[in-house]
């Protein structure tokens, strides 16, 4: 966990500033390795000793700087003020287009409300309505009739 938390910083930080900084401190050390290792003789036991450490670490800073260039290509190269510019437009556009579809979509569900309020109260005709009240009230004239309460 420990090692892609450090490789994602890694990565964000070549993406941000580029490679030339951390390239620049390989290479040096690399010169230094290889200025050291050119006044040191092989056929001395202690020289030699040195000389096996400093090819060592020197393919180690080798191996730095071609993990430096894997991964700036792996990441698409260090990140230009033109792209930074396009990303932050972006993010801004669609934060914002977000907030309008949000507030649109209440409005429409305000607008979708009122016309289903106004389908529920109009929906039948009122001379539908009257054609149901006059049924009603000969029904009641017939039961008021049956049980002698109208003439």
């Amino acid at each position: 966990m420990k090692t892609k938390q450090d490789e994602l910083e890694l990565k964000l930080r070549l993406k941000r500033i580029g490679g030339d900084e951390a390239k620049a401190e390989t290479n040096g050390l690399i010169a230094q390795a290889t200025a050291a290792m050119a006044g040191l003789k092989p056929d001395v036991k202690e020289e030699k000793k040195k000389l096996t450490a400093l090819q060592k670490d020197k393919a180690a800073l080798e191996q730095r700087l071609a993990r430096i260039d894997a991964l700036l290509a792996a990441i698409g190269g260090q990140l230009s003020e033109a792209d930074a510019k396009r990303l932050i437009l972006k993010k801004l556009h669609d934060l914002a287009n977000k907030e309008l579809l949000r507030y649109l979509n209440a409005e429409k569900r305000a607008l979708l409300a009122i016309v289903e309020n106004l389908w529920d109260k109009y929906a039948v005709s009122s001379q539908t309505l009257e054609a149901e009240r006059q049924n009603t009230l000969g029904e009641l004239h017939g039961f008021l009739g049956a049980l002698g309460y109208l003439k």
